[in-house]
């Protein structure tokens, strides 16, 4: 039994987490019009990519689809939804502590892993860790529980949140995400769907025979630990985190997989430091950066790279700012990390003619442009980009761009090309339904000239991981700029 709120009581209960005990319906909507409030209010990038009326016609219908007595996943899900509309990747509701810690120990998840490829225009689940299911690595899911895949995942498409008109990105939230406590899609197919606590798979394998299994369902920790691969997820300090190789005579190849660097900090400089000068030891005169794991984090790690990336100082991006300085009504049932900005002061920000405000140097926002480190390698620069580039290190791609020192190889990228709307996000806490809204405050203006409305980046040269590519054990990306790098090379 858990709790939630004003003392409603939950169950999780295959098939379906459910509430024993609906919610009145003025509670729920005290509940979000709070959250519509606080959104309309604070958010810098509510209506950038939404219109306000097209908006408010999201919240019109959820308020009139609400019975006297309203069920948890009606709620949640009905608000996830808006926020998925408003297309910003750090905008999204957590689900009730109580609720989410029941989820990790309840048989809701698949007992295996996937990946998504667009396969024929259509986008096709492939199992990458088979688990105990007898199922074998690039056998292509057809149905669960006798429903096309293609009908589940797109079921749950509109809950993902991406920014802009990025949606190629949601291709990775699905199969893998740590925000969603495993992966888009086992955090919200539960909510839609009955999860019997054995589930049904029709597959056909890679020699095209189809075949039937039905396996019990698993918690989180076991879905967790069905993956081969640990650096997912790992903090910027964590050992090979960031690492260096050198597969040919002077091209080294660095992967700097996150930038998150707020969980167990490090000093940049102690993490790259050794990496750039065992580069310059073995004068390397080609360095292959590997981002394509890195989703973002931390404006240090981020700026601690393009520092020794640069070869004359460069702005890391244009502004840092926010829409209004009155939280006054909402303060109460907001948290975040950095406290001082639960109470701005006017003195913290220059205020913008058109009534925004930009936050000061000092108190985060951009001072002057970045100077190269002594350490800065300046030889060619080739960055490998993919669909899990958001955030920190699309802003990244941005800026070497500006540079023009960084050639691109790979996937479109995630993120915005404008900026993210991302630094200090506050955590909203709905009273009645205990649901928290995560809400950023600062939208960051890139140093990209001309930037394309609502888009990442696309590569200089595509290189996409395909089904083929990644059944056979090839990295399409990796091999097209070692050919590049090596081109001419005795």
């Amino acid at each position: 039994m858990f709790r939630i709120g004003l003392g409603l009581a939950l169950l999780i209960m295959l098939p379906t987490l459910t509430l024993s005990a609906p919610v009145d319906r003025a509670l729920v909507q005290a509940d979000l019009a709070l959250a519509r409030e606080t959104l309309e209010r604070l958010h810098p990038g509510y209506d950038r990519y939404t219109s306000t009326a097209a908006l408010d016609q999201m919240w019109r219908q959820l308020d009139r689809s609400l019975d006297e007595q309203v069920e948890f996943n009606e709620v949640y899900l009905g608000l996830s939804r808006i926020l998925a509309a408003i297309r910003c990747d750090h905008t999204k509701a957590e689900l009730p502590k109580d609720i989410e810690q029941a989820r990790e120990s309840a048989p809701l998840y698949l007992p295996f892993r996937f990946r998504l490829f667009n396969t024929d225009g259509a986008s096709r689940m492939y199992v990458s860790e088979p688990g105990n299911t007898t199922l074998e690595r690039g056998d292509e899911v057809l149905t669960i529980d006798g429903t096309p895949v293609q009908d589940r995942l797109a079921a749950v498409a509109p809950y993902i949140p991406v920014d802009g008109f990025t949606d190629h990105v949601k291709s990775v939230v699905l199969a893998s995400s740590n925000e969603f406590l495993g992966s888009g899609f086992d955090h919200f197919d539960p909510l839609l769907n009955d999860t019997p606590a054995e589930v049904m798979v029709k597959a056909r394998t890679s020699d095209g025979k189809i075949r039937t299994i039905t396996r019990p369902r698993i918690g989180y920790a076991a879905f967790r630990d069905l993956t081969s691969d640990k650096r997912w997820g790992k903090n910027f300090s964590d050992p090979g985190a960031a690492r260096i190789e050198f597969p040919a005579e002077k091209v080294a190849v660095l992967s700097v997989d996150t930038f998150v660097n707020y969980r167990k900090p490090a000093e940049p400089g102690a993490i790259y430091g050794p990496l750039f000068r065992q580069a310059a030891e073995r004068n390397v005169e080609t360095m292959i950066l590997d981002l394509r794991r890195n989703g973002g984090g931390s404006t240090d790690a981020q700026l601690g790279l393009v520092a020794r990336l640069i070869t004359r100082p460069t702005l890391g991006a244009r502004d840092i700012r926010v829409k209004t300085i009155d939280l006054d009504g909402l303060r109460e049932n907001l948290d975040t990390w950095e406290k001082a900005a639960l109470n701005p002061k006017p003195a913290m920000f220059t205020r913008r003619d058109d009534g925004w405000w930009s936050v000061k140097p000092e108190f985060g926002g951009v001072g002057g442009p970045l100077k190269p480190d002594p350490d800065a390698f300046g030889g060619r620069l080739i960055v490998l980009t993919s669909r899990s580039n958001s955030s920190g290190s699309t802003s990244f791609v941005s800026v070497m761009q500006a540079t023009g020192r960084a050639t691109l190889v790979g996937e479109p990228t995630g993120g915005s090309q404008e900026g993210p709307t991302a630094g200090i996000i506050f955590f909203l806490s709905l009273p009645n339904t205990g649901i928290v809204v995560r809400v950023p405050y600062q939208l960051t203006e890139q140093v990209t000239e001309n930037p394309v409305y609502g888009r990442g980046f696309d590569p200089d040269i595509e290189a996409p991981e395909t089904y083929e590519s990644w059944l056979a054990g090839r990295d399409p990306a990796l091999e097209a700029a070692i050919s590049l790098a090596t081109e001419g090379a005795q």
